[in-house]
């Protein structure tokens, strides 16, 4: 499943970001050049990640794996 961007930041302006969105019109996701896509949904840990989050072992990877993705689904 590709993840597609719900909004894109593109500047800085001295007070906060930029950004543009679907309410930008249809072509959004081109019209600006080395904009930084943005997500809703969080992408999958990888197994460093989990490692460091709780101190798994990497034996225990599958079920740390199990708990994230059943968390996922609520």
């Amino acid at each position: 499943m590709k993840q597609e961007p719900v909004a894109m930041r593109y500047d800085f302006d001295g007070y906060g970001y930029l950004y543009i969105d679907s309410g930008s019109g249809s072509d959004w996701q081109t019209r600006i050049k080395d904009a930084e896509p943005l997500y809703t949904a969080p992408r999958e840990l990888s197994d460093f990640e989990i490692m460091q989050i709780s101190s798994c072992y990497p034996d225990r990877l599958y079920f740390a794996r199990a708990i994230l993705k059943k968390a996922s689904e609520k």
